[in-house]
């Protein structure tokens, strides 16, 4: 296959010495459209996460890349993860919108080594917040069990560094992976929406209303954060007026110091504190803590009304892509907002949403039960007949 790219290159190359035009004695040729890739990594083991970028001037119009593993993409700068070991070469070739086109390839660009993957992978976690229930299974389906009961208003899971953590009414509770040693380690959290956990801070984030007493009759929301324990807990942020819808959904990229939040003033109803069109609706922000005190802000994408689920991907370094589920379909962007995609549409009431790069698998819920597909939601395969799952989640 590469010796049919260069011999192609060969003959364009051809045309375009066949195809210059002399006017008064100079030779006028077309200019050759520069093109470079730039790469995460060039060594690693399998499996290998590598993030592409192409390094190209002016207003691309295509892209097309050949990873040397036979896969290939089409995005401007694709995410691959190569599963066996070998040296590969990578070729990226691009179309501009005035119709000039450019290529390039780099040999033995990436070199992946050897190393056995772990014996099994990281099992699932759900809630059930019909039966007030937590459990956990294995990814194929074939095992599942009960590890926490009597639930009391479940909203939202975490499952990380050791334990696993729910918000159920105005509380958070935290137990071992087996759902022993359970625990309340936050209380009198009204209003609490969702939690998340973070290994690099060793902390765990929640979002709940303000602290009593409330100044307007508007839904508005808190931001807080304790360490794995419930102690040492501070506001991030708060708020009580018009300006900011609640904040329903906070997600940690596990192995990096980022937070996403998610906004939106619909659907809640216990105690009714809302404000139509609220100027951050719908809007998906992330939240960068290069230290314990201090953070910055910034938007990933608006106008993303009516999310029902909203996960990260895992892996072994920090998130490339936020999912999330609206309108019956499941949705994919990377972290940065860019290449935003709808993966699967006229699902069957979605719950909740998880995916694991490395694994390359997807996995959601539905009126079926659980499912598992290829990131692309192909090979959808249903591992979990009939199991609701309100929230689902990796271990991490």
């Amino acid at each position: 296959m590469r010796q049919n790219r260069r011999r192609i290159g060969r003959i364009a190359g051809i045309g375009l010495l066949i195809g210059a035009v002399s006017i008064a004695g100079c030779m006028l040729f077309e200019p050759k459209v520069s093109v470079d890739i730039a790469v995460s990594d060039t060594e690693g083991a399998t499996p290998m996460v590598v993030e592409f970028a192409a390094v190209v001037a002016g207003d691309v119009a295509s892209y097309y890349w050949d990873f040397g593993d036979g896969e290939t993409s089409i995005e401007s700068s694709p995410v691959h993860v190569y599963r066996a070991a070998g040296t590969y070469d990578v070729f990226l070739s691009v179309t501009l919108a005035d119709g000039s086109n450019g290529s390039v390839e780099k040999e033995g660009l990436i070199d992946v080594a050897l190393i056995t993957q772990k014996a099994t992978l990281t099992d699932l976690y759900w809630l059930n917040a019909n039966t007030g229930t937590i459990h956990r299974g294995d990814r194929a389906g074939y095992a599942e069990e009960t590890i926490v009961s009597y639930i009391y208003r479940g909203r939202d899971l975490a499952v990380g560094v050791g334990y696993v953590f729910w918000a159920a009414d105005e509380t958070i509770y935290r137990s071992n992976y087996d759902g022993s040693d359970k625990k309340a380690i936050v209380t009198g959290q009204q209003g609490l929406a969702s939690v998340t956990v973070n290994a690099i801070a060793y902390a765990i984030y929640w979002s709940c209303l303000p602290s009593m007493p409330f100044s307007s009759n508007y839904w508005a929301g808190s931001l807080k954060t304790a360490n794995l324990v419930g102690s040492l807990r501070k506001t991030l942020e708060e708020y009580d007026d018009s300006a900011r819808p609640y904040i329903w959904y906070v997600r940690s990229d596990v192995n990096g110091m980022a937070l996403y939040r998610y906004f939106d003033d619909d659907n809640y109803v216990r105690p009714v504190r809302l404000t139509p069109n609220a100027a951050d609706d719908g809007k998906l922000q992330y939240m960068v803590f290069p230290s314990p005190t201090t953070h910055s802000i910034g938007t990933v994408k608006t106008s993303m009304n009516g999310i029902t689920a909203m996960a990260l991907d895992v892996s072994d370094s920090l998130a490339r892509h936020i999912y999330w589920i609206a309108g019956g379909a499941i949705r994919r962007c990377r972290v940065d907002g860019s290449d935003a995609t709808t993966i699967l549409r006229g699902l069957n009431n979605p719950k909740g949403v998880a995916a694991d790069i490395v694994e390359g698998k997807m996995y959601w819920s539905d009126a079926k039960g659980i499912h598992r597909a290829d990131l692309d939601g192909t090979n959808d395969e249903l591992i979990y007949p009939g199991v609701r799952a309100d929230v689902l989640v990796i271990q991490q």
